[in-house]
Protein backbone atom coordinates (compact mmCIF):
# COMPACT_ATOMS: atom_id res chain seq x y z
CA UNK A 1 0.00 0.00 0.00
CA UNK A 2 1.15 3.57 -0.58
CA UNK A 3 2.51 5.60 2.14
CA UNK A 4 -0.24 7.82 0.99
CA UNK A 5 -2.90 5.22 2.11
CA UNK A 6 -1.14 4.08 5.03
CA UNK A 7 -1.17 7.69 6.05
CA UNK A 8 -4.60 8.04 5.80
CA UNK A 9 -5.49 5.11 7.31
CA UNK A 10 -3.77 5.99 10.66
CA UNK A 11 -5.50 9.45 10.39
CA UNK A 12 -8.73 7.36 10.17
CA UNK A 13 -8.86 5.31 12.68
CA UNK A 14 -7.40 7.63 14.98
CA UNK A 15 -10.54 10.34 13.97
CA UNK A 16 -12.62 7.40 14.38
CA UNK A 17 -11.77 6.52 17.99
CA UNK A 18 -11.30 9.87 19.26
CA UNK A 19 -14.61 10.08 20.38
CA UNK A 20 -14.34 7.40 23.05
CA UNK A 21 -10.66 9.05 24.34
CA UNK A 22 -12.86 11.77 25.40
CA UNK A 23 -10.04 14.00 24.34
CA UNK A 24 -10.39 18.00 24.04
CA UNK A 25 -11.65 19.07 20.12
CA UNK A 26 -8.36 21.06 20.37
CA UNK A 27 -5.80 18.51 20.21
CA UNK A 28 -7.78 16.35 17.54
CA UNK A 29 -5.83 17.98 14.70
CA UNK A 30 -2.61 16.93 16.29
CA UNK A 31 -4.10 13.35 17.07
CA UNK A 32 -5.47 12.71 13.72
CA UNK A 33 -1.66 14.46 12.25
CA UNK A 34 0.26 12.22 14.60
CA UNK A 35 -1.60 8.73 13.77
CA UNK A 36 -1.35 9.78 9.84
CA UNK A 37 2.65 9.86 10.50
CA UNK A 38 2.49 6.48 12.56
CA UNK A 39 0.50 5.08 9.53
CA UNK A 40 3.59 5.39 8.37
CA UNK A 41 6.25 4.82 10.72
CA UNK A 42 6.90 0.85 10.06
CA UNK A 43 7.87 1.45 6.68
CA UNK A 44 11.46 3.11 8.42
CA UNK A 45 12.77 -0.12 7.29
CA UNK A 46 13.09 0.28 4.01
CA UNK A 47 15.44 3.50 2.64
CA UNK A 48 13.50 4.34 0.31
CA UNK A 49 9.92 4.99 2.06
CA UNK A 50 7.98 7.93 2.77
CA UNK A 51 9.27 8.56 5.84
CA UNK A 52 12.83 7.57 5.47
CA UNK A 53 12.94 10.20 3.00
CA UNK A 54 11.92 12.65 5.66
CA UNK A 55 15.31 13.96 6.26
CA UNK A 56 17.63 12.62 3.95
CA UNK A 57 20.73 10.79 4.61
CA UNK A 58 19.74 10.81 8.41
CA UNK A 59 16.45 9.40 8.30
CA UNK A 60 17.66 6.85 5.18
CA UNK A 61 20.59 5.59 7.23
CA UNK A 62 18.79 4.95 10.40
CA UNK A 63 16.16 3.19 8.70
CA UNK A 64 19.25 0.74 7.13
CA UNK A 65 20.32 0.19 10.55
CA UNK A 66 16.21 -0.95 11.06
CA UNK A 67 16.13 -2.88 8.60
CA UNK A 68 19.42 -4.80 9.58
CA UNK A 69 17.90 -5.05 13.02
CA UNK A 70 14.34 -5.86 12.23
CA UNK A 71 15.03 -8.62 9.35
CA UNK A 72 14.22 -6.87 6.27
CA UNK A 73 11.34 -4.70 4.72
CA UNK A 74 8.13 -5.90 5.87
CA UNK A 75 10.09 -8.42 8.91
CA UNK A 76 10.27 -7.01 12.78
CA UNK A 77 8.30 -3.32 12.42
CA UNK A 78 5.36 -5.36 10.18
CA UNK A 79 4.89 -7.22 13.50
CA UNK A 80 3.30 -7.64 16.35
CA UNK A 81 6.63 -6.89 19.00
CA UNK A 82 7.40 -3.95 16.45
CA UNK A 83 4.35 -2.40 17.13
CA UNK A 84 4.70 -3.36 20.91
CA UNK A 85 8.72 -1.61 20.72
CA UNK A 86 6.85 1.71 18.90
CA UNK A 87 4.67 2.43 21.66
CA UNK A 88 7.20 1.95 24.21
CA UNK A 89 9.03 3.93 22.53
CA UNK A 90 6.87 6.69 22.59
CA UNK A 91 5.71 6.14 26.26
CA UNK A 92 9.52 6.20 27.45
CA UNK A 93 10.07 9.85 25.70
CA UNK A 94 6.72 10.60 27.36
CA UNK A 95 7.78 9.85 30.47
CA UNK A 96 11.41 11.39 29.86
CA UNK A 97 9.46 15.23 28.90
CA UNK A 98 7.22 14.44 32.09
CA UNK A 99 10.65 14.34 34.04
CA UNK A 100 12.01 17.46 32.37
CA UNK A 101 9.25 19.75 33.80
CA UNK A 102 9.67 17.99 37.20
CA UNK A 103 6.72 15.57 37.46
CA UNK A 104 4.10 18.44 36.70
CA UNK A 105 0.80 17.91 35.55
CA UNK A 106 -0.09 18.44 31.85
CA UNK A 107 -1.80 21.64 32.39
CA UNK A 108 1.53 23.14 34.26
CA UNK A 109 3.20 22.46 30.37
CA UNK A 110 4.25 26.00 28.44
CA UNK A 111 6.69 27.37 30.97
CA UNK A 112 9.62 27.22 28.14
CA UNK A 113 11.85 25.13 30.31
CA UNK A 114 14.12 23.18 27.93
CA UNK A 115 15.59 19.84 28.60
CA UNK A 116 17.83 16.86 27.24
CA UNK A 117 15.09 14.93 28.32
CA UNK A 118 12.49 16.35 25.77
CA UNK A 119 14.42 15.38 22.37
CA UNK A 120 13.46 11.98 22.50
CA UNK A 121 9.68 13.05 22.11
CA UNK A 122 10.63 15.80 19.90
CA UNK A 123 12.44 13.31 17.65
CA UNK A 124 9.81 11.22 17.60
CA UNK A 125 7.26 13.96 16.93
CA UNK A 126 9.26 15.66 14.35
CA UNK A 127 9.68 12.32 12.29
CA UNK A 128 6.04 11.62 12.73
CA UNK A 129 4.69 15.33 11.30
CA UNK A 130 7.33 15.42 8.94
CA UNK A 131 6.43 12.13 7.63
CA UNK A 132 2.89 12.48 7.84
CA UNK A 133 3.22 16.13 5.50
CA UNK A 134 5.16 13.90 3.31
CA UNK A 135 3.23 11.25 2.95
CA UNK A 136 -0.14 13.49 1.96
CA UNK A 137 2.07 15.85 -0.04
CA UNK A 138 1.41 18.56 2.26
CA UNK A 139 3.77 21.75 2.71
CA UNK A 140 5.87 20.65 -0.26
CA UNK A 141 9.72 21.71 0.34
CA UNK A 142 8.72 23.12 3.64
CA UNK A 143 6.69 20.16 4.89
CA UNK A 144 9.77 18.96 7.37
CA UNK A 145 9.97 22.64 8.91
CA UNK A 146 6.65 22.75 9.62
CA UNK A 147 6.81 19.24 11.10
CA UNK A 148 9.89 20.39 13.24
CA UNK A 149 8.09 23.89 14.24
CA UNK A 150 4.71 21.38 15.07
CA UNK A 151 6.55 19.11 17.23
CA UNK A 152 7.96 21.97 19.02
CA UNK A 153 4.98 23.31 20.04
CA UNK A 154 3.22 20.22 20.70
CA UNK A 155 6.11 18.84 23.69
CA UNK A 156 5.77 22.51 24.88
CA UNK A 157 2.19 22.09 25.11
CA UNK A 158 2.39 19.03 26.45
CA UNK A 159 -0.29 17.70 24.05
CA UNK A 160 1.46 14.76 23.44
CA UNK A 161 1.54 13.21 26.89
CA UNK A 162 -1.87 14.24 28.02
CA UNK A 163 -2.84 10.81 29.93
CA UNK A 164 -5.11 8.34 28.12
CA UNK A 165 -6.92 5.53 30.04
CA UNK A 166 -6.37 1.94 28.16
CA UNK A 167 -8.28 -0.34 30.49
CA UNK A 168 -6.53 -0.40 33.01
CA UNK A 169 -3.37 2.05 31.83
CA UNK A 170 -2.33 5.51 31.92
CA UNK A 171 -0.65 5.94 28.49
CA UNK A 172 0.64 8.88 26.32
CA UNK A 173 -1.33 10.40 23.93
CA UNK A 174 1.62 9.91 21.73
CA UNK A 175 1.53 6.49 22.21
CA UNK A 176 -2.19 5.93 21.06
CA UNK A 177 -1.22 7.69 18.55
CA UNK A 178 1.60 5.96 17.93
CA UNK A 179 -0.09 2.02 18.47
CA UNK A 180 -3.44 2.85 16.16
CA UNK A 181 -1.45 4.18 13.08
CA UNK A 182 1.08 1.21 13.77
CA UNK A 183 -1.90 -1.55 13.57
CA UNK A 184 -3.67 0.46 11.03
CA UNK A 185 -0.41 0.17 9.14
CA UNK A 186 -0.08 -3.45 9.27
CA UNK A 187 -3.51 -4.23 8.51
CA UNK A 188 -3.37 -2.16 4.85
CA UNK A 189 -0.09 -3.97 4.33
CA UNK A 190 -2.38 -7.71 4.85
CA UNK A 191 -4.76 -6.56 2.28
CA UNK A 192 -2.09 -6.70 -0.48
CA UNK A 193 -0.52 -10.13 -2.27
CA UNK A 194 2.28 -9.83 0.36
CA UNK A 195 0.74 -9.57 3.45
CA UNK A 196 2.51 -9.31 7.19
CA UNK A 197 4.52 -11.74 9.40
CA UNK A 198 2.47 -10.45 12.54
CA UNK A 199 3.90 -13.23 14.77
CA UNK A 200 7.44 -12.53 14.05
CA UNK A 201 10.03 -13.52 15.45
CA UNK A 202 8.34 -16.85 16.30
CA UNK A 203 6.66 -17.53 12.94
CA UNK A 204 7.52 -15.84 9.26
CA UNK A 205 4.13 -16.80 8.37
CA UNK A 206 2.50 -14.30 6.20
CA UNK A 207 -1.27 -12.77 7.39
CA UNK A 208 -3.76 -11.51 4.90
CA UNK A 209 -7.00 -10.05 5.69
CA UNK A 210 -8.77 -10.67 2.27
CA UNK A 211 -8.85 -14.42 0.15
CA UNK A 212 -5.77 -14.59 -2.57
CA UNK A 213 -8.40 -13.79 -5.33
CA UNK A 214 -9.25 -10.21 -3.66
CA UNK A 215 -5.84 -9.09 -1.98
CA UNK A 216 -4.97 -5.72 -4.16
CA UNK A 217 -1.62 -4.99 -5.28
CA UNK A 218 -0.09 -1.66 -4.76
CA UNK A 219 0.03 1.45 -6.78
CA UNK A 220 -2.66 -0.39 -9.09
CA UNK A 221 -6.56 0.85 -10.18
CA UNK A 222 -7.97 -0.67 -7.21
CA UNK A 223 -5.75 1.38 -4.63
CA UNK A 224 -5.99 4.33 -6.42
CA UNK A 225 -9.42 4.96 -7.96
CA UNK A 226 -11.44 3.08 -4.82
CA UNK A 227 -9.26 2.40 -1.38
CA UNK A 228 -7.95 6.58 -2.30
CA UNK A 229 -11.13 7.88 -2.71
CA UNK A 230 -12.92 6.01 -0.36
CA UNK A 231 -10.68 6.94 2.87
CA UNK A 232 -10.81 10.30 1.88
CA UNK A 233 -14.50 10.35 2.58
CA UNK A 234 -13.89 8.40 5.73
CA UNK A 235 -11.66 10.77 7.33
CA UNK A 236 -13.78 13.78 6.40
CA UNK A 237 -16.73 11.96 7.95
CA UNK A 238 -14.50 10.93 11.45
CA UNK A 239 -13.10 14.14 11.87
CA UNK A 240 -16.89 15.66 11.31
CA UNK A 241 -18.43 13.32 13.87
CA UNK A 242 -15.49 13.51 16.53
CA UNK A 243 -15.61 17.43 16.16
CA UNK A 244 -19.14 17.06 17.36
CA UNK A 245 -21.14 16.91 14.65
CA UNK A 246 -24.07 14.99 14.58
CA UNK A 247 -24.48 12.12 11.53
CA UNK A 248 -27.78 10.97 10.79
CA UNK A 249 -29.36 8.93 8.14
CA UNK A 250 -32.86 9.19 9.31
CA UNK A 251 -35.07 12.35 11.21
CA UNK A 252 -33.04 14.07 13.29
CA UNK A 253 -34.05 14.10 17.10
CA UNK A 254 -33.60 17.19 19.13
CA UNK A 255 -30.68 16.49 22.18
CA UNK A 256 -29.70 13.53 19.88
CA UNK A 257 -26.43 15.22 18.67
CA UNK A 258 -23.20 14.42 19.55
CA UNK A 259 -21.30 16.78 21.90
CA UNK A 260 -17.44 16.38 20.76
CA UNK A 261 -14.25 14.68 21.33
CA UNK A 262 -14.17 16.11 24.20
CA UNK A 263 -17.33 14.97 25.18
CA UNK A 264 -17.54 13.36 28.69
CA UNK A 265 -13.81 14.59 29.58
CA UNK A 266 -13.24 15.30 33.65
CA UNK A 267 -9.46 17.14 33.98
CA UNK A 268 -6.75 16.09 31.44
CA UNK A 269 -7.56 12.46 31.43
CA UNK A 270 -9.20 10.63 28.62
CA UNK A 271 -10.28 7.28 27.94
CA UNK A 272 -10.35 4.45 25.49
CA UNK A 273 -12.24 1.08 26.32
CA UNK A 274 -14.88 2.41 28.64
CA UNK A 275 -16.87 5.53 28.82
CA UNK A 276 -17.27 5.33 32.44
CA UNK A 277 -13.55 4.91 33.31
CA UNK A 278 -11.77 7.48 35.61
Amino acid sequence: MLGRDHALTGAVVFAALAPTLHMPVSDLPAGVVLAAGAGVLPDIDHHDSTIASSFGFLTEGFSRVINAISGGHRHGTHSLIGVAIFTAGAWASGALQQHAHGGLTVGSFGSGALSWYMIPALVYLTLLYSSALRALRVGGHHGDLIGVAGAAVTCYLGTDVVPVTVWHWRVPFLAVAIALGCVAHIAGDELTHSGCPVLWPVSRHEFHLLPKPMRITTAKLTENRIIFPVLVILLAVAVWHAAGQSITLGPAHPGAGHTGAGHGASGTGASLGSRNAP
